[in-house]
């Protein structure tokens, strides 16, 4: 058994506050933080080890959806130390956990709330596109948007005409029709929130099956700024195409049309956890959405 440092519970805590705090870059929930720091000689009391506890709880809390993780809860008057089964071991395994961890947000601790959507019924045959536009205040609001979990989905939905149903038609509906794609900071993804740049890079595309397979559904993003490494944009583009490359040959004018009714909707997933000891509710700014009209040719 040694001596706890205040270097020991402030390393602690910085993890923590990095976290649940401002943070930086893909570290941050701009969330409130209940613990303080420490200062060398300090008696370190039960509240304030109970303030970093809730801290940490949060994160796992907002993570995981465990309302009950094993973390140590310290009786009065007890004398903590550094062994294993101790507080500080405890809080210290925990604070890599959700470093780790993140990006991660559990189910019942986030709300999908719709934003905007646009839809056309004319024909087409070689393309429908539009561009969406995310803006938020500053960059840290978007940071603490991404790493805390939060998402842009993107839904389509498209409906063959009934009077007039062809192939062309057909495979469009099974290529887009109640499709859900997601876009996030999520690190697995290779393009993600802090791998965009001032350039579109597709982060998803899909393409029909055969004889349609030239067909396809892409999402575009791209930022405001040259490298957002370190999640210094504001404003978040996403292109959506449509892109018909199918040619029938066979078909009289005006070719294969592309006939019924494409919806397209977008909608935000952000955090709602309630913040522990005082019901804090979670606070996530919305950024403001923008759709621009489906673009036919």
């Amino acid at each position: 058994m040694a001596d706890i440092l205040a270097s020991d519970i402030n390393g602690i805590r910085t993890k923590v506050v990095n976290i649940l705090g401002n943070g930086a870059g893909s570290k941050g929930y701009g969330q409130t933080v209940y613990s303080n720091s420490v200062t060398a000689g300090q008696v370190i009391e039960k509240g304030q080890w109970d303030a970093l506890r809730f801290d940490i709880y949060n994160c796992i809390l907002h993570q995981t959806g465990n309302a009950s993780p094993p973390l140590t809860d310290i009786p009065l008057n007890a004398v903590i130390t550094d062994d294993a089964g101790d507080a500080l071991k405890n809080y210290d395994y925990y604070s890599d956990v959700i470093t780790n961890n993140r990006f991660d947000i559990a189910v019942g601790q986030f709300g999908s709330t719709p934003k905007v959507s646009d839809d056309t019924s004319s024909t087409w045959s070689s393309s429908a596109t539009t561009e969406l536009t995310v803006t938020w205040t500053d960059a840290d609001d978007a940071r603490h948007f991404f790493n805390s979990g939060g998402k842009i989905r993107i839904t389509t939905n498209f409906t063959p005409n009934a009077l007039s149903p062809t192939q062309q038609s057909n495979a469009w509906k099974n290529l887009i029709d109640e499709v859900i794609i997601d876009f996030s900071a999520r690190p697995e993804n290779p393009i993600n929130y802090y791998s965009l740049t001032n350039s579109f890079q597709t982060y998803s595309q899909k393409s029909s099956s055969t004889p349609y397979s030239a067909n396809y559904y892409g999402l575009k993003a791209k930022v405001d700024v040259p490298d957002n490494s370190l999640g210094t944009a504001t404003v978040l583009t996403i292109s959506l195409e449509l892109i018909d490359n199918y040619v029938d040959l066979g078909a009289p004018a005006p070719g294969d049309l592309v006939d019924g009714k494409l919806e397209i909707f977008v909608s935000e997933i952000k955090g709602t956890t309630v913040l522990s000891p005082f019901n804090t509710a979670w606070d996530i700014t919305s950024p403001t959405y923008s759709l621009a009209s489906i673009t036919l040719t």
